[in-house]
């Protein structure tokens, strides 16, 4: 049988200071994975393939209105990433743009 959970208090003290200490925990965790991936030269080259696949790296505009916004709701994800790296690591950032335009001009 599954155990049965309280249900949270946000009146509590003690479950408050839980709960910002399981998301800051896992805020740490996310910031490890993100550098974990910039930090591999594979990593750099899957991310870049990523962003580019978002729209990053150019207009999303149409004159059709829907797909403008489908579009841009991919770029949205690719720019968040883009800001998340370059927060934690812009020097890895700079690193993938470069070996991934090298490549583009073999």
């Amino acid at each position: 049988m599954a155990e049965e959970q309280t249900a949270y208090n946000a009146g509590d003290a003690q479950q408050v200071a839980k709960a910002k200490s399981r998301q800051k925990t896992r805020e740490l965790q996310k910031k490890a994975a993100l550098r974990k991936i910039m930090s591999d030269p594979e990593g750099r080259m899957w991310m870049w393939d990523l962003l580019s696949r978002c729209g990053v790296y150019h207009s999303s505009y149409s004159s059709d209105a829907l797909a403008m916004a489908f579009h841009e709701g991919h770029r949205n994800i690719g720019l968040h990433l883009t800001a998340e790296i370059n927060r934690l690591s812009p020097e890895l950032y700079t690193r993938m743009v470069s070996e991934n335009q090298e490549k583009e001009k073999d």
